[in-house]
């Protein structure tokens, strides 16, 4: 066991980091896509009064604080954000909460007892995005075709340049 992991491509090394911050903050797509399931949705960067003022296909504006950028980041270098499926979720019901919520349409399913990961169309992406929810007792798989919300926070969002 190891508390850190170097990441590796034709021998050169991407990242060395610990599991959590490869998993959560991959410094790119090739890594992310390494590490595990990311969904990736075109973005544009600007500056903004105390940090990034993103505009994400399908997602909208949102604005990150200073704090949360990576160090050395280029706003006008940033073309893609990505958002792991663990870190979006479907809205069941009317009284659930997010911080952000969008519109969306189920397309395709995958059920494997414990989780469901659910393809959803989301207007303005070319590519279904992945969200993965646990299954509860007295729910119901969605089936393809159902208008669904899908409920996400600014914090969940990695970005790439």
């Amino acid at each position: 066991m190891s508390d850190r992991i170097a990441v590796m491509f034709e021998g050169n090394i991407a990242q060395i980091d610990t599991p959590e911050r490869l998993y959560r903050r991959p410094v790119n797509r090739r890594v992310a896509s390494f590490i595990g399931v990311m969904n990736f949705l075109d973005a544009r960067a600007t500056t903004a009064p105390g940090g990034l003022a993103l505009d994400i296909a399908a997602l909208g504006r949102v604005d990150l604080p200073s704090d949360r950028l990576p160090q050395g980041i280029d706003p006008a270098a940033v073309t893609t954000i990505g958002v792991r499926p663990e870190m979006l979720t479907l809205l069941f019901d009317p009284a659930d909460r997010a911080e952000r919520t969008t519109p969306g349409r189920v397309t395709g399913t995958s059920y494997y007892g414990d989780m469901t990961y659910y393809s959803v169309a989301l207007e303005g992406v070319d590519k279904p995005v992945t969200i993965s929810m646990r299954n509860t007792a007295g729910r119901s798989v969605l089936p393809p075709g159902s208008p669904v919300t899908v409920g996400w926070g600014a914090e969940s969002i990695v970005l790439f340049q």
